[in-house]
């Protein structure tokens, strides 16, 4: 039979109402197989509780002792035809995208959630496990990356993101699309991904921060959260890439000290651009010293550059990639 190896780390997937009616961790991994009986009929499944929290508890150290595992399994196994991950929604594609860079093994590495607990008579972790397993199964996701199973469609880690707080069909992948879906069971692979530079599991992590622009905010607030950020700041800017022009100066300072400052966008889709040449405009940063991380999320982009720092990646070779939107560069 086909081996599969079921890690859980907690989320909403594997929590229930308590007497009081707050969603709490509740089951663990053997326990979400247990209550669907059909999946162990498809497949000899191995099962590893990595932990049972919520995922706004997970950290970049956690996602680095999660990829050990996963590379020691597939290291150990050359039978285990694919991993699949239990995990809470509101840090689901940190995770995945960190795995993703981490993870070098082609076998299909494959994350999924629910937004409704597991007490509810509609929950939808069920369905969305088994689409993971079908996935795990499937001889086409090899080399495909990390992806995401919900709501019956595939997402690459690279493109998701979660666009609202509790509908089932939550996450989507923008102007990209899916990568597949499942239908009756039966895997559909629309496209495939985009390639992902493959750094491998870190022993390193850089501290990297992020900043949220907003109108009207002064250089000594950026100062004062730059701080925290001593390798790299991510700043998450307005539209293309713009800030407000109060706050170059204070940017240019810490470039200048050898600090790399990163532009993304707060919209959700899109890349970022040095095109407007105002004060505060996107080429304005581009002067004094900033890069532009192309389409890649805020939280994406500080996983990649604190992986990649941490593990010596040169400064330009790291720009390049970020510039290039980590295409045809491994």
């Amino acid at each position: 039979m086909n081996k599969v190896l079921l890690i859980a780390t907690g989320g909403t997937i594997a929590m229930r109402k308590d007497e009081a009616g707050k969603v709490v961790p509740a089951v663990s991994g053997h326990e979400l197989l247990e209550s669907l009986p059909e999946l162990t009929k498809q497949a000899e499944w191995d099962i590893c509780d990595f932990s049972n929290v919520a995922s706004c508890n997970m950290n970049p150290a956690q996602m680095r002792n999660l990829a050990k595992i996963i590379e020691q399994r597939f290291s150990n196994d050359s039978s285990l035809r694919g991993i699949v991950i239990t995990h809470g929604t509101d840090t689901l594609e940190e995770t995945a995208y960190f795995l993703d860079i981490a993870i070098k093994d082609p076998r299909p590495v494959i994350l999924t959630a629910s937004q409704r607990d597991a007490s509810e008579t509609d929950s939808d972790g069920p369905r969305n496990l088994w689409s993971a397993m079908r996935i795990a199964l499937d001889p086409r996701a090899v080399g495909r990356g990390v992806v995401i199973a919900l709501n019956e469609e595939i997402h690459a880690a690279r493109d998701v993101r979660k666009l609202h707080t509790n509908h089932v069909d939550a996450f989507n992948s923008g102007e990209k699309g899916a990568l597949g879906t499942i239908d009756t069971g039966e895997v559909i692979w629309h496209r495939k991904p985009e390639q992902t530079i493959k750094l491998g599991v870190p022993e390193k992590l850089a501290k990297v921060g992020i900043c949220k622009v907003y109108t009207g905010m002064t250089g000594s607030t950026l100062r004062a959260i730059a701080q925290e950020a001593s390798e790299a700041l991510v700043i998450e800017a307005f539209g293309r890439g713009n800030l407000p022009p109060q706050l170059v100066p204070e940017m240019a300072e810490m470039i200048k000290r050898g600090i790399p400052v990163v532009i993304t966008s707060r919209c959700l889709f899109g890349r970022t651009s040095p095109i407007y040449g105002y004060p505060g405009g996107g080429a304005d940063l581009e002067r004094v010293g900033a890069w532009f991380s192309a389409d890649l999320s805020t939280e994406k982009a500080r996983l990649f550059i604190s992986i990649a720092l941490g593990q010596g990646m040169a400064p330009k070779t790291l720009k390049d990639i970020l510039t290039n939107g980590a295409i045809n560069l491994v």
